[in-house]
């Protein structure tokens, strides 16, 4: 029979000791291990973040306040010459090619759409579900307020994104979204117009573009953070200005619009400005009788002559229509371009027309939008003193990027 080794209990203790030992220090490099790869994933997912977010705010363009700007909504424009560093601009009347002429030049583009109204001339009117529409828009024929809410509208805005984004659009100002404050027939509220406006801005940043707000000074304390400017109609002329100088406290432009219903001044010279009375016997001044007409016209003429005046224009006056208008010197080279006009020389049924669509153009220069295309552009000439320093110096807009616009000369612009 062998004898078996014997095993002494030191020899079993100090293997339980080294195994255990063993054990402690693999747990301990495991832990170490795994500690590292966390940190470096960690950190790895931090530097992937860190470049994406960089990324993302380096493509949203950002202007800062009081720059200058020129806003053109009807039709393609044709003069870039306009020493201004933003354009605001039709999205659908603009081709790739013109806004890349724009940028050729160092400016920057905002295209313009309605978001929040179906326009029955856009090309695009064949998609809209006629159960999305509204009330009409008084004043505004063949325009109805959409339904905000419906994903078959944004759908279509979504579309119009990206139809700005293919032609090389900046960013974009979206019209009429404040249907909270009209009569909408469809119950919207201010609660639907943020909504909107934060999938609108949304939609838009993912695409590279900034946005503005336009209007809508009810809701600013809700979405500035989200646009990038505001646009604004008449903020002096209806005292508002201050509301929107939120944007210009965080350095966010404030894209400023008066519309002016005066005569352009004669020459350049004074601070009174020619209106229709001063220059015809017996004819009612309108509140936009602006429009510059054929020389060959004999009240024309004779404004000419009271005006003493240099060189005339032609302008396409629609909807306002009259035989009575100041020719005006401009020293831009535009003053001389021409162009046809709704009249057709019978100076009888041109005053009737100004007599009949009085009160309804007046109506129409209160509201907080801007006309349709049914005006062209053919002329920009110079306002009185009195009336720019009335717009400019409007409290809280010193720091605004202010315009003063004629509703029917639609590029015709002077800035503060």
């Amino acid at each position: 029979m062998m004898n078996s080794p014997q095993i002494s209990g030191w020899q079993v203790l100090a293997t339980k000791r080294n195994l255990m030992v063993s054990c402690v220090l693999g747990l301990f490099f495991l832990a170490i291990g795994m500690d590292i790869r966390a940190e470096l994933g960690a950190g790895h997912d931090q530097r992937k973040m860190s470049k994406r977010d960089t990324t993302s705010t380096a493509a949203i363009w950002q202007p800062a306040a009081g720059v200058k700007w020129q806003i053109q909504l009807v039709d393609a424009v044709e003069d870039t010459t306009i020493d201004t560093d933003i354009w605001d601009i039709d999205l659908f009347d603009n081709t790739a090619e013109k806004i890349a002429a724009l940028h050729n030049k160092g400016r920057k583009v905002i295209c313009y759409f309605s978001a929040g109204t179906y326009e029955d001339w856009r090309p695009d009117i064949s998609k809209f579900d006629t159960a999305d529409f509204g009330s009409n828009l008084d004043e505004w024929p063949g325009e109805r307020w959409l339904n905000i809410k419906s994903s078959s509208v944004r759908a279509i805005m979504s579309s119009r994104l990206d139809m700005a984004k293919q032609k090389g659009c900046d960013g974009v100002d979206p019209d009429n979204i404040d249907a909270y404050g009209n009569e909408n027939g469809l119950g919207l509220t201010e609660a639907d117009s943020i909504d909107f406006l934060t999938f609108l801005a949304s939609e838009s940043h993912s695409r590279g573009m900034s946005i503005g707000l336009k209007n809508g000074g009810d809701i600013i304390g809700s979405v500035i953070d989200k646009m990038q400017w505001s646009v604004n109609e008449q903020c002096a002329q209806y005292d508002e200005c201050k509301t929107y100088a939120a944007f210009t406290e965080v350095n966010k432009p404030v894209f400023h619009i008066e519309y002016s219903g005066e005569t352009i001044e004669s020459g350049g010279s004074g601070d009174t400005p020619v209106s229709a009375a001063d220059t015809t016997t017996g004819s009612k001044a309108t509140s936009t009788a602006t429009a510059i007409v054929t020389p060959a016209s004999s009240s024309a003429a004779a404004a000419a002559e009271t005006a003493t005046v240099t060189a005339t224009a032609t302008v396409d006056a629609t909807p306002v229509s009259t035989s009575v208008a100041a020719a005006a010197t401009s020293t831009d080279a535009d003053a001389t371009k021409t162009g046809s006009t709704d009249s057709d020389g019978d100076d009888e049924e041109a005053d009737k027309d100004d007599e009949d669509d009085t009160s309804a153009d007046a109506t129409k220069e209160q509201k907080h939008r801007y006309g349709h295309g049914h005006q062209k552009l053919r002329a920009r000439a110079v306002l009185s003193s009195t009336l720019k320093a009335s717009a400019c110096n409007a409290a809280n807009a010193d720091k605004f990027s202010t315009v003063i616009k004629n509703m029917n000369l639609d590029a015709w612009v002077e800035y503060c």
